[in-house]
């Protein structure tokens, strides 16, 4: 068949709206949105459990560990930009996005099994096959992947209510996944292990069983959603000079100020979510805690998202952002009147939850309100390269922080291989709970300063008339 897969799950495309200031349809909607969860099952899994994995699992040192991680993140820097440029030079009758989340679809898959496919090949040969492989499914595989599905999400539509609708969804679904994987993962892996009694083996069918599900849903992704929104009349396909675009991208106030919302996030996710497994079995003495804590501030999280539609026309992204840091920030500090106590560390986690809400509801509808503030101020959009230097800033944070925190404990001397904290030494369980209980303040500060500087809420409107009078379209912004 002329067109291979790719033409064979395009027939949802015929008889399409092209407008584009469409309410996108729901069930589009969904199919969008649901493809974020195929990708936060592997990124949570990499960016938290694979942490855990590498050194409880197959006994590499968290100084090793950290090191990986941080060399990584220069590969994966250049990769986000290059994976960008391509996106925005790609002209497929398939799509500039979707065409790269069908590509990628399969070869995904196959990197995130291979992460977990650990040979026994002493400790040097298990340190390079981490290396390669966390290479091949990050640097490569999911940042080929990832950047066009972000990008994917301004490309449907440029009605700024129906795009924070459709990242109000695609979060509470995300942060779902998120919650699953956290919070189940490890007791559905020790389940496996009892029953085939092969531990490492069981981390590799759960994976593999994410993997395959993941597929099916990222080919529905592609086969019913619609890129309508176009930089260029169709019969102008010139493309943007790597320069310009790398200009108009990082001189764009309000796209620096959603990067470093992001990396500032990341880095709050990372710690909370590795450190929280340290912390309930070192600390709390129960690692089973994790479940009930990762779900409490998960599920105020997704109660909170879900009240964004509401909430967001009244106080706008700025306001709601800063007042869910002083909550994250409350939250933290409730928590330091007993770091021992269980009740305490549920009710610290709910408030931490509706306080990341604001934040993580809107974090990929802020560089598509960026995207337009750059086509207003310099008449082009760029839509690839930005999208992707939001997921270097991400990845950059989440590999830092992993390198950070895998270099400081192993300088405190912990080891993985040791159940107890007994059996660890006082710096080590003072460094788990200083990542813990402290860390995460001067991080929420930070996000409250950062967010303190977005003013496009006032003034978003009136840009978009502007933009539209300039390409002589009539649409409602």
């Amino acid at each position: 068949m002329k067109g291979g897969l790719a033409e064979l799950l395009n027939f949802k495309q015929k008889g399409k709206d092209m407008n584009e200031f469409i309410k996108v349809p729901i069930g589009e909607k969904l199919s969008y949105c649901f493809g974020d969860p195929a990708l936060t099952l592997m990124y949570t899994m990499t960016s938290t459990l694979l942490i855990y994995f590498y050194t409880n699992v197959v006994g590499i040192s968290a100084g090793a560990v950290g090191m990986i991680m941080l060399i990584s993140r220069i590969f994966d820097g250049f990769s986000d930009v290059a994976m960008g440029t391509i996106i925005d030079r790609t002209h497929s009758k398939y799509g500039k996005a979707r065409i790269w989340i069908l590509r990628l679809a399969f070869p995904y898959a196959i990197a995130a099994i291979l992460l977990f496919t650990m040979p026994n090949i002493g400790n040097i040969g298990k340190i390079v096959y981490a290396f390669v492989t966390y290479n091949l499914m990050n640097t490569v595989v999911y940042t080929a992947i990832s950047q066009p599905f972000h990008a994917l999400g301004s490309l449907m539509t440029r009605d700024r209510r129906d795009r924070d609708t459709i990242s109000n969804i695609r979060m509470m679904l995300s942060i779902t996944a998120s919650m699953v994987i956290t919070a189940f993962t490890l007791p559905l892996i020790n389940y496996v292990s009892g029953v085939i009694g092969n531990e490492q083996l069981s981390w590799i069918l759960v994976t593999a069983g994410y993997s395959i599900l993941s597929v099916f849903v990222l080919l529905n992704t592609y086969a019913t959603c619609t890129e309508r929104v176009q930089a260029a009349p169709q019969s102008k396909k010139e493309d943007i000079p790597f320069w310009k675009s790398f200009k108009i991208t990082f001189t764009n106030r309000y796209f620096l100020i959603a990067l470093g919302l992001m990396i500032t996030y990341t880095a709050y996710q990372v710690i909370i979510g590795t450190d929280l497994t340290y912390y309930c079995q070192y600390v709390l003495g129960d690692a089973n805690l994790v479940m009930p804590l990762s779900s409490a501030e998960k599920i105020c999280t997704i109660i909170g998202i879900a009240l964004l539609p509401m909430l967001l026309p009244k106080f706008g992204k700025r306001n709601l952002i800063c007042f869910g840091c002083l909550l994250g920030i409350i939250g933290q500090l409730l928590f330091l009147l007993n770091i021992h106590s269980v009740p305490l560390g549920v009710v610290s986690c709910i408030i931490r939850g509706f306080g990341i809400a604001p934040f993580y509801g809107v974090q990929y509808s802020l560089p598509g309100d960026a995207i337009e503030y750059g086509h207003w101020k310099h008449g082009v959009r760029v839509e690839g390269l930005m999208f992707s230097s939001m997921s270097m800033g991400q990845k950059a944070g989440s590999g830092f922080t992993s390198a950070i925190m895998g270099a400081i404990l192993s300088m405190a001397a912990f080891d993985g291989m040791k159940a107890t904290a007994a059996e660890q030494t006082a710096q080590a369980i003072s460094t788990i709970e200083a990542f813990y209980l402290y860390v995460p303040i001067a991080l929420w500060i930070i996000m409250f300063l950062i967010a303190a500087c977005y003013k496009l809420d006032k003034s978003y409107d009136k840009m978009m008339r502007e933009l539209l009078e300039r390409e002589g379209k009539n649409a409602e912004a």
